[in-house]
């Protein structure tokens, strides 16, 4: 079994190796470490972890770990010639350590740990929840509630006119970083009217032809991001103030000093745009970036 443990929201334990016992990497030099791994550190796996199974039949639970205990993991483990050592490192950074089975499985655990932290008690009736012995769920024994794992969806989309890309700076994101729009569905939209929506109160722009491109799990902390490309209709470019800082068009050879990381979403949209309406060495250039 495959332990994911959280030290807060934004953070996961993984553990670096030198090499297995048939003397190759497991995974690469990061995994998620085992339950028999943490054992031999002298720390006590939890027995009621939700479980899921990803490649193999292997199972995966995970958990926040309390400060102490996290302490005492990272103080008995040292780095010898054959060794091992954990670190924790933030979860976006992980994406560029772990192979893509294992990235998964953490942001998979973190969501569902996530949940079962923050469903302790029934919002009916305040009762104490307890978990199903049949599905990931909670249910309250006093109303017969139930509770799943909340999901957030949002849209991300990639805005195209006369062949450059809309692209913005949100005062959330690191000093240099630009990305595409995005925003979270509101109760009784369409996916496409949220785009729409979003699109219009961040940009003030109005879109057409919205197509869907593809989806992935956002776990910060519970999001759905679903991607859609989209032309310009019209609209004159006014970033909503608060939420944007900076934003403009960018051709397939002008996107900004930093982008979304290669494994988000944002940043394949951005590939598929630069695939387009770019070169070839536009292209390999941007592949290029880590």
């Amino acid at each position: 079994m495959l332990l994911a443990f959280f030290p807060d929201t934004r953070s996961v334990l993984i553990r670096r190796n030198t090499e297995s016992e048939d003397g190759s990497p497991r995974h690469g030099r990061y995994h998620i470490p085992t339950a028999a791994d943490l054992r031999a550190e002298g720390f006590s796996v939890p027995s009621d972890l939700w479980e899921f199974t990803v490649r193999e039949d292997e199972t995966v639970g995970g958990a926040f770990l309390e400060l102490g205990l996290l302490e005492h993991i990272l103080a008995r483990a040292r780095m010898d010639g054959g060794g091992a050592a954990y670190e924790v490192v933030g979860r976006r950074q992980a994406a560029d350590l772990l192979d893509v089975d294992d990235y998964w499985a953490v942001n998979r655990a973190f969501h569902l740990a996530h949940w079962d932290r923050n469903t302790k008690f029934c919002g009916v009736c305040a009762a104490p929840m307890e978990r199903s012995d049949t599905e990931i769920s909670k249910r309250c024994p006093i109303c017969g509630g139930t509770s799943y794992p909340q999901i957030s969806p949002a849209v991300i989309m990639a805005v195209v006119r006369d062949g450059k890309l809309l692209m913005a700076h949100s005062p959330r994101h690191p000093d240099n970083l630009y990305s595409v729009l995005a925003g979270f569905v509101e109760p009784g939209e369409t996916l496409e009217h949220a785009v729409s929506r979003e699109v219009r109160e961040e940009s003030g722009l109005d879109v057409r032809n919205i197509t869907y491109f593809s989806s992935q799990p956002w776990p910060f902390p519970n999001s759905l991001m679903i991607a859609f490309t989209a032309e310009y209709a019209g609209g004159e470019l006014v970033p909503e103030e608060g939420e944007l800082d900076d934003i403009g068009w960018y051709g397939p050879g002008e996107l900004p000093g930093e982008i979304p990381s290669p494994y988000s979403i944002a940043r394949r949209l951005i590939e598929w745009f630069v695939s387009r309406y770019g070169t070839n060495e536009d292209l390999q250039r941007l592949l290029a970036i880590g």
